[in-house]
């Protein structure tokens, strides 16, 4: 080989038809196991690399068919001869305890459909298991460093007598394997996927062990999904805040989907107002998601087509996600981020909105804007802009003592509620929305009167409730009952359980 030139690295086309490079090398193996016995997990582009790991002894090894079809003949050449095929069956606990496991680090990312289910098979044969059919009314509940939700989903799981499983939002594999060494839990919860690795290791982990798996997305499921490599996310429990990513779920190939929207945490329930705002619309939100820019880096939208979206919400429309779809030449929903595109024009739109509101409602009544700085470079001058509100600190106090809360529902989510549409009325509250076709979750008599289309109609309907505080309060608790009686957070994990596939 002339000096300098780099070997050619070889290349095969992954399971959701990308074409990935192999790393070749020791380093891409990793070795878990202490028996005395070696095998091999893959052998990589190079066998012969795998054979120096061993100077000479024999092994048994593991190979995916469709990997192994993908290489050229000298690579079945340079598998050592004195080693043998392992069929996976034979990989019991006995088995694996005289063994040590030799893992081509990049199997899942290539093969996850094949490798997943291997990899989890021999987690479990080297931990001590319980009685497999015993089944604990444990939930593994995914939780994030400043997770919203989940702490107010441990809350009820504990109504409805279950007890919640902290595991990591990152890493969680270590953790699950130490709570599989004692029982069998009935769940695994996470919220957008908190939890589960791109590759699907996790998911693997948890259906060998018999434990189903629920992800709730309170956020568009298409950008979430867009990071794992394989089609496992297909067999887990698809909760969906909004219904109108059922039947695109299904014809993906997703085989349990239940629209679950929000409901109201608990902690909103008997707020006392903690500052006399009663004369004053607030809104309390960013500007953006945490991480906007770096999400849709790349993305650009035309520039006429953005144009008539703004006209749209200016006249009370609602270019969605699905519009976007539709006006943007449209890459797969999965596998891939090219839906990212989408994502983004209806995000764009989204803030187009919140300004339109934000700005139609300052100029015509007392507005106080709560939230990131961005804000000032946004709204008007002169917008009365103050900081962030904690969510379990003094957001309950705030909804209760302000006069009117405002509204604006996301476009990423055609027909999507935000926690406002529950957790205000349930503090004694009055929100003022969008008409977000979400909205039929509740009763007309309780949305009408709080429903606006257009920016301008926003100003007009919260000025119309500030000036009937008697109509407004009668209003507010009709909502709060109704809320009170159909959506708590208990409400929404019995409907849950009882959609959890059978085997």
């Amino acid at each position: 080989m002339p000096q300098g030139k780099r070997p050619e690295r070889l290349c095969v086309t992954d399971e959701t038809g990308a074409i990935r490079t192999l790393a070749v090398g020791p380093g891409t193996f990793t070795t878990f196991g202490h028996g005395e016995r070696p095998v091999f997990l893959g052998l990589g582009p190079d066998p012969a690399v795998a054979a120096t790991l061993l100077a000479g002894r024999r092994a048994v090894f593991l190979e995916c068919p469709e990997f192994a079809a993908a290489m050229p003949p000298s690579w079945a050449a340079a598998i050592p001869t004195h080693w043998t095929s392992l069929d996976p069956a034979a990989i019991t606990p006995e088995f694996a305890a005289r063994s040590t496991f030799y893992w081509y680090r990049h199997n899942p990312r290539l093969f996850p459909s094949f490798w997943g289910p291997i990899w989890a098979r021999t987690q479990l044969a080297l931990l001590p298991r319980p009685d497999r059919t015993a089944v604990s009314g444990d939930v593994l509940l995914a939780r994030p460093q400043h997770g919203m939700l989940e702490p107010e989903i441990a809350r009820a799981l504990t109504v409805l007598g279950k007890k919640a499983l902290d595991v990591p939002a990152t890493d969680s594999a270590p953790a699950i394997a130490r709570a599989l060494r004692t029982s069998r839990p009935e769940l695994f919860l996470c919220v957008n996927g908190a939890g589960l690795d791109d590759d699907g290791l996790v998911f693997s982990l948890l259906a060998a062990a018999g434990i189903p798996v629920a992800v709730w997305f309170v956020d568009n499921p298409f950008h979430i999904l867009g990071r794992f490599r394989g089609p496992f996310w297909k067999d887990m429990l698809l909760c969906v805040t909004d219904g109108a990513f059922c039947d695109p779920l299904r014809e993906l190939g997703a085989h349990h989907v239940l629209a679950l929207p929000l409901a109201a945490a608990n902690h909103f329930f008997g707020a006392t107002p903690t500052a006399p705002a009663a004369d004053r619309v607030i809104f309390v939100g960013r500007s953006a998601f945490p991480g906007r820019n770096a999400f849709f880096a790349g993305c650009r939208l035309p520039e006429g087509l953005l144009e008539t979206a703004h006209a749209m919400l200016d006249c009370g429309a609602r270019p969605d996600f699905f519009w976007w779809r539709k006006h943007l030449a449209p890459g797969p929903l999965w596998p891939g981020k090219t839906v990212r595109l989408a994502g983004y024009g209806a995000e764009t739109a989204s803030l187009h909105q919140r300004v339109a509101v934000l700005a139609a409602l300052a100029a015509t009544t007392p507005c106080t804007v709560y939230g990131d700085p961005d804000w000032k470079n946004l709204l008007p001058p002169g917008t009365d802009l103050r900081g962030p509100v904690d969510y379990y600190g003094a957001l309950p106090g705030l909804y209760a003592g302000a006069g009117i809360t405002a509204n604006v529902t996301s476009l990423l989510l055609p027909r999507g509620l935000t926690q406002r549409h529950f957790d205000v009325w349930a503090a004694g509250g009055c929100l003022i929305t969008d008409a977000t076709p979400g909205l039929d979750l509740f009763p007309p008599q309780l949305t009408v009167p709080v429903t606006y289309a257009a920016p301008r109609e926003a100003a007009a309907l919260a000025q119309k409730l500030l000036a009937t505080p008697k109509y407004r309060q009668e209003l507010s608790a009709a909502w709060a009952e109704h809320i009170a009686a159909a959506h708590r957070y208990e409400h929404r994990l019995q409907t849950l359980f009882a959609h959890i596939p059978n085997g």
